[in-house]
């Protein structure tokens, strides 16, 4: 061998191997961080759009009960009741039932199937309404957000001007 040859590699050396294994594991982890962060916003959505319906057909059916039965499905809901006693048909009896009753057995169904969606509903006074006309606002969280207003770490929005709070995980919905 003569001096030459030496002084010219020949080759890849175990450095540029180590650089380019870690430049990949660099890429690797990028990818699947942006693939996690897509996994995320795509479970929001999905829990947005799940709130969203729930509270669309609760309100609807809100429309049809009148002041009492109003009432008397806010009183059920934020109790987060889960079955009421009834007035629906057993047996050969037909039990006849008021908008009181109606009301109540709506939210006892609707609180069972929001907790199987995995979030939890309330009713509130809107904020800013006091002055005026009151309107109504349904609210659904879910995760270690709660349904309600107020200042708190995990409060939905603020209670005096119904922003949402940084970081919740909730829908606000003017409901009636």
């Amino acid at each position: 061998m003569t001096y030459k040859s030496l002084k010219n590699q020949q080759g890849i050396g175990i450095v540029e191997v180590m650089v380019a294994l870690m430049l990949l594991a660099i890429a690797v982890l990028g990818f699947s961080a942006m693939q996690l962060a897509a996994v995320k916003s795509t479970d929001e959505s999905l829990m947005r759009t799940r709130a969203l319906a729930v509270m669309r057909g609760a309100a609807e059916n809100m429309r049809g009960y009148g002041e009492d039965g109003i009432g008397a499905f806010t009183t059920a809901l934020n109790g987060n009741a889960r079955n009421t006693d009834g007035c629906m048909q057993s047996g050969d009896s037909l039990n006849y039932c008021t908008v009181a009753q109606l009301a109540a057995k709506d939210a006892a169904t609707l609180n069972v199937f929001a907790t199987s969606q995995g979030m939890t509903l309330r009713l509130v006074n809107c904020p800013g309404t006091a002055g005026g006309q009151v309107r109504r606002c349904m609210i659904a969280a879910w995760g270690k957000t709660k349904a309600t207003l107020g200042s708190g770490r995990n409060d939905c929005a603020n209670e005096a001007t119904g922003i949402q709070n940084s970081g919740a995980s909730c829908f606000v919905m003017e409901a009636y």
